[in-house]
């Protein structure tokens, strides 16, 4: 990322615990922005962002987790599974008013 100022500045980084996700959502808090990171796992940590655990089968709990996101960003990993996760957490970010979805 440039250090010219942030469009957005709510973001939700799904898989921000591994691999890529971690650089992705370590860059998005060293330009200021205020980072949510969609987890599985209650244990998972990312610095400087606010881990939430969600159920990606429940829309709800999707929903809750994504209110007041304006980008989503999917680096779901598709060997874990993740691939298949993400048509549910894109109709749960249109449905939440999520601005954009950016599939990984």
């Amino acid at each position: 990322m440039s250090s010219s100022q942030l469009t957005y500045t709510k973001f939700a980084v799904a898989g921000g615990t591994g691999g890529l996700g971690t650089f992705i959502v370590k860059e998005l808090v060293a330009q200021g922005a205020s980072v949510v990171v969609l987890s599985r796992s209650t244990d998972a940590a990312a610095a400087g962002a606010t881990v939430v655990a969600v159920d990606y089968a429940d829309p709800s709990s999707l929903a809750t987790a994504l209110a007041g996101i304006e980008v989503v960003v999917s680096m779901l990993s598709s060997g874990s599974g993740g691939a298949s996760l993400q048509p549910a957490l894109a109709d749960a970010s249109k449905a939440a008013g999520v601005k954009l979805f950016v599939p990984g």
